[in-house]
């Protein structure tokens, strides 16, 4: 009973699909488990009964493990390292094994971990220094019309908390003269409840006023900003962005123009009132700055030029101050560029010097990514036998102490063997590495 299955040559050969070449020195995982249930399993045998699940469950985890020291499930990916300077972790990553930079003579040069950085989460804060946890604060932007013909008693209403948190309502109101009266006389406080800051026409005695769209956003901004509850700011198209410094939810404390009580007269369509943040709450989450400080130092860092330095190191016994260069760290002291791999984000970043590089990550998986990962190398096949009995002899009551003790150290000497004939060790390579390091040591 042969092991091809009735494989001809010929179909082997000529198969349309590469996967196939080279798979006999694979077994399946289906395999090793009908194999264990017929030679383990029974009665007269050292398990006489046991669910296919619990050995199942037992191969995998005999696979996973012998996937990190043994089988050496390694693979690899190749990317161009976009402007981003950053690699998406493969989906069936474990563990790194190198990663390197392809040269244009296509020979891997080894990169170094930066050891001695990372990507932090980041806290944003305000301008205070506290936390930023989500908070939006309400905005309106005020725009006069060109030509606008602002009338003594006009004024714009304005949302606040009191320092009871409060919320209430100011109102920034322009005034012809610098008693705080209108032209006619008569006292707008009657008609506004709640507080109010004056807005004069003009600093002299005259009583021109103010009708440029500059000179109206300048004199709001003033005045406003030395209330102390608001925020301001002007564009280029003169446009004052008013931002409130409280959390201002309420939707009738929204920016509005009103000419309504303005005994000096006045025409309320001067202005154009938008609210362009409604404000939000403060949350619970404090909010992440991207990138951090400490990330975008690194990527922006401008690399050492090597090739620069007219420098000779081609004798190892040349005294010299150039080759006397102790306590550098290997991953500064390199043209190769370097890394460092972000866990929080399953990001590996590089520095600024590999960007449009071709990178290569070599990493290690656990074997059980797909099925068709799931096979093993009959070099190790034993090995799995001896971690699924071990396995569940482990985990079974009434078992002698003696048997479980037997098959862990036939676990571990199987495991050293296929470890040992996995290693691929040939005598003619490892002579000919010897002769390369054949050289003068210090």
């Amino acid at each position: 009973m042969g092991l091809l299955d009735g494989t001809n040559q010929e179909a082997y050969y000529n198969s349309s699909n590469a996967a196939n070449y080279g798979n006999y020195q694979f077994t399946s995982l289906e395999h090793i488990i009908n194999a264990f249930m017929v030679a383990y399993v029974g009665e007269s045998k050292i398990l006489n009964k046991v669910n296919r699940t619990d050995v199942q469950f037992h191969a995998m985890r005999a696979i996973q493990e012998l996937s990190y020291d043994v089988l050496k499930s390694f693979k690899s990916q190749e990317i161009e390292v976009p402007n981003t300077l950053s690699m998406v972790l493969p989906q069936d990553y474990v563990n790194y094994t190198k990663v390197v930079r392809v040269g244009t003579d296509g020979i891997e040069r080894i990169l170094y971990p930066a050891r001695k950085t990372s990507d932090p989460f980041a806290i944003t804060q305000n301008t205070d220094g506290t936390y930023d946890l989500g908070q939006q604060k309400r905005q309106i932007t005020v725009s006069a019309i060109d030509g606008a013909d602002i009338g003594d008693g006009d004024y714009l209403v304005l949302g606040f908390l009191t320092s009871g948190s409060t919320p209430t309502v100011d109102y920034a109101y322009f005034i012809m003269n610098d008693d705080g009266d209108v032209e006619d006389g008569a006292n707008p406080a009657v008609n506004l409840t709640g507080p109010r800051f004056n807005i004069p026409f003009n600093s002299g005695s005259t009583a021109d006023p103010i009708s440029t769209p500059n000179q109206i956003a300048n004199a709001l901004k003033e005045a406003i900003e030395n209330f102390g509850h608001h925020t301001c700011t002007i564009d280029d198209n003169n446009v004052l962005t008013i931002e409130y410094n409280e959390s201002m939810t309420v939707s009738s404390f929204e920016g509005s123009y009103s000419a309504s009580n303005a005994p000096g007269g006045g025409d309320g369509s001067n202005f154009v009132v938008t609210v362009t943040q409604t404000g939000t709450a403060v949350g619970d989450s404090i909010v992440e700055q991207v990138p951090s400080n400490t990330s975008a130092n690194f990527e922006s860092q401008t690399p050492v030029n090597y090739q620069l330095y007219d420098i000779n190191y081609s004798s190892d016994i040349e005294i010299s101050t150039e080759g006397r260069r102790y306590g550098l760290e290997p991953e500064h002291a390199q043209i190769n560029g370097s890394f460092f791999i972000d866990q929080l984000r399953g990001l590996i970043k590089f520095g600024s010097a590999l960007a449009g590089e071709t990178i290569t990550l070599h990493y290690v998986s656990d074997g059980l990514g797909t099925d068709a990962e799931m096979v093993v190398h009959k070099f190790c096949e034993e090995a799995v036998y001896k971690h699924i009995a071990y396995g569940i002899l482990s985990t079974r009551s009434n078992i002698p102490p003696f048997i479980v003790q037997r098959f862990k150290k036939e676990r571990f000497a199987e495991t050293r063997k296929a470890k040992i004939r996995l290693s691929n060790i040939k005598i003619e390579e490892f002579t000919q590495v010897l002769k390369g390091m054949g050289k003068q040591i210090k």
